[in-house]
């Protein structure tokens, strides 16, 4: 049997003028749509070539030992 949760005494903090200053540190290090963009096509790309060379890796061993006997 579970216990009643008690609400907390402690009370919340506010939200208005901390949120504005914290957007304010961040709005300088923000990227542009096409600099994200540039930055996912670039990981797909990276992600693609290990996919590649993990298959011509296989691709190579499997011939290697084909060749041996």
């Amino acid at each position: 049997m579970s216990r009643p949760r008690r609400r907390s005494s402690a009370r919340s903090r506010p939200t208005g003028a901390g949120s504005v200053s914290i957007a304010a540190v961040l709005l300088p290090i923000a990227k542009t749509a096409a600099e994200e963009g540039k930055d996912v096509i670039t990981a797909m790309l990276v992600v693609g070539l290990i996919f590649v060379g993990v298959i011509a890796l296989g691709q190579l061993t499997h011939w290697a030992r084909h060749r041996r006997h």
